[in-house]
């Protein structure tokens, strides 16, 4: 190739209007007299690209951590998805690009027609549209970024949305000035269709009626209802201490057998005076189900869909797994793309706040012990030990918000070989008399859990909270390993029967477990929560009240959703009008229902977006190979 070569080219490209501009130029450079149309469409496609890589990229990573909370947790992973959205959007914004430049190239192929009024005004109706697509694209995307407010903010919503107008000419200028550009290079000499001139005033123009365009689809997709400010909450202290016990893995016929009998003399105890059953819900994804109880908002509220997540590679977020056929073939290629890998369902997910946070966030002092999701930790709601706890005591090292306040994990990191010690203590010999060694060691392997976990809330320094919380898995963890994981027709009716016999001592091995909390002091109220787990039929669960203040109650029907709102109202909470249960009022005396009636407010707000100490390595693989040993994740 000549240097005249590119000049003539370059002169034509001048004289016909297309370098007058940076945007031309750029998009033009690979103009030369030696390559054909087909090259030139090719190569200016690519610069449309880059150059839409670089204006909606950032714009779809910031809208897209904003739709999915929980996936963008810094700037880093901020950066990386820029860079995923970039080359997604650069690639199908270049194929748009060249589909344009062959389609024109392909209609108009006489001279005359390449330099006619008609492939101008398809060139033109191309960039239109593709700016139309972007604005309300980038309108759309500040609709979600912002939550809603729209023009409420409106500096901030006028400055979004001309950014989103200048981007989107911009955009569209390029696909039209590549196309008009290939159809110059394809003419004839000193032929070819003329760039239109556009007068500042017809450019003002343009943006203006595409500022209005944005601010009208701005308002007509914003929600009906407003977004309502988070209000202060005030506590009407009810002098109750609360504690919650959550034990998973419970069939309530059997609890009931079994505190008949007399075998369970703590649990029979507790739920004696005042007792819900649970109507039955799909319990098989813990995480799931849990989050249900804690938060009192059902999962497509609270976000939390499936204890399994896919996390995108180099990103720190985590995206939650969906569901289905489809979903599942998405998932498994780009598990073999190495574009995700699994992940564990984190407290980033969750949109709603839990009992804990809330009645933190009114200032009562709070603590919960192995709740699902509840990891990383927040500075800011009391003491948590989350589930993964238990892993970062285990193998020590710098904290990644597996416990807060951070001054909490020196105590338990001291105390923790006594507390394995007497747990290994509590569990050894519970299970002697069962003659299956391999059943006696799922049951001992379930008691060391559920007894650590027990020690930790034990331990937890003083002052005296308002509210304790405490999830135990071991039963369900014992009932789905020797249950659920044996087809019912590989194993003989005697080995189910033994089976069976042998989860009924591991509820007298909880009952002897929760003893020491069980039983109400003089001004607490504890609350027993049960749910049958992992089991493919729902069955019922249990709320139970005990203290001196519950009124006996037993014909009571209840949901998961009504536990949340029960434990704050007994805080003196103001109930959130956002939950989606009721405070079961008939665990309640009449004195305390008179003295405190139940007061609400419009939300808690969203929770918590700050984490404790993150400066240790994360214990994702760990958490997985755990969760897989204990038959959580296959």
């Amino acid at each position: 190739m000549t240097t005249p070569d590119v000049d003539e080219l370059r002169r034509r490209l001048r004289a016909l209007g297309y370098l007058d501009a940076g945007v031309d130029r750029f998009v033009l450079a690979p103009a030369r007299a030696s390559r054909g149309p087909a090259a030139l469409a090719a190569l200016a496609s690519v610069r449309v690209g880059v150059l839409a890589a670089l204006l909606l990229g950032p714009a779809a990573a910031i809208g897209l951590g904003a739709r999915l909370p929980g996936l963008v947790t810094g700037v880093r992973d901020a950066a990386v998805l820029a860079v995923y959205l970039g080359v997604l959007f650069g690639a199908a914004m270049a194929g748009v690009s060249l589909a344009v430049s062959f389609i024109v190239r392909a209609i108009f192929r006489s001279p005359a027609a390449l330099a006619g009024v008609r492939a101008r005004r398809f060139a033109f109706a191309a960039g239109a549209l593709v700016t139309i697509a972007a604005l309300a694209y980038l309108t759309l995307w500040w609709r979600t970024a912002n939550a809603g407010f729209g023009w409420r903010a409106p500096a901030a919503t006028a400055l979004a949305l001309v950014v989103a107008v200048a981007i989107s000419l911009l955009l569209g200028h390029a696909v039209r000035i590549a196309t008009l550009g290939v159809l110059a290079a394809a003419a004839p000499a000193a032929a070819g269709p003329r760039a239109m001139k556009h007068s500042w005033t017809l450019n003002v123009a343009a943006g203006a009626l595409a500022f209005a365009g944005a601010a009208v689809l701005l308002v007509w997709a914003a929600p009906a209802e407003p977004v309502a400010a988070r209000p202060p909450l005030t506590v009407v202290p009810t002098g109750l201490h609360v504690r919650v016990i959550a034990i998973d893995g419970v069939d309530s016929a059997i609890l009931q057998q079994l505190a008949d009998g007399g075998r369970l003399p703590s649990l029979a105890a507790a739920i004696a005076k005042s007792r819900a059953a649970l109507a039955p819900e799909d319990t098989r994804d813990p995480a799931r189900a849990w989050t249900t109880v804690a938060t009192g908002t059902l999962p497509d509220v609270h976000g939390v869909a499936s204890l399994e997540t896919r996390r995108v590679a180099g990103v720190r977020g985590r995206l939650a797994a969906a569901s289905g056929g489809t979903a599942d073939v998405i998932r498994a290629a780009t598990d073999l793309l190495r574009l995700t890998r699994p992940a564990v369902v984190s407290r980033e997910q969750r949109r709603v706040k839990t009992i804990w946070e809330a009645a933190a966030d009114a200032g009562l002092r709070t603590a919960v012990v192995n709740w699902w999701a509840s990891w990383p930790a927040p500075p800011d709601s009391g003491i948590v030990v989350t589930d993964r706890a238990i892993l970062r005591l285990e193998r020590g090292g710098a904290l990644d918000a597996e416990i807060a306040p951070a001054s909490l994990y020196t105590t338990l990191r001291a105390a923790w070989p006594s507390l394995r010690e007497r747990a290994r203590a509590q569990a050894a010999g519970a299970f002697d008399a069962i003659a299956d060694r391999e059943t006696q060691t799922v049951l001992t392997r379930s008691a060391e859990l559920d007894a650590t976990l027990a020690g930790i809330a034990a331990a937890l320094p003083g002052p005296p909270r308002d509210l304790d919380v405490l999830y135990l898995p071991g039963l369900d963890i014992a009932q789905h390993t020797l249950l659920a994981a044996t087809e019912p027709a590989a194993a003989a009716p005697s080995v189910i029967a033994a089976r069976l016999d042998a989860l009924r001592s591991y509820y007298v091995f909880v009952d002897r477990l929760v003893t020491p909390i069980a039983a109400p002091a003089e001004g607490e109220l504890v609350m027993l929560v049960t749910e049958p787990g992992r089991v493919e039929r729902p069955g019922p669960g249990t709320l139970a009240a005990a203290g001196r203040t519950v009124a006996p109650a037993h014909a009571v029907e209840a949901a998961a959703v009504d536990v949340a709102p029960t434990v704050l109202h007994a805080l003196g909470v103001p109930l959130s009008r956002e939950l989606a249960g009721h405070a079961v009022l008939a665990f309640f005396d009449g004195s305390f229902a008179a003295r405190y009636p139940i007061r609400f407010v419009a939300t808690y707000g969203p929770p918590s977006s700050t984490n404790e100490s993150r400066r240790g390595q994360p214990l994702d693989q760990e958490m997985i190979d755990r969760l897989r040993s204990l038959g959580y994740v296959r």
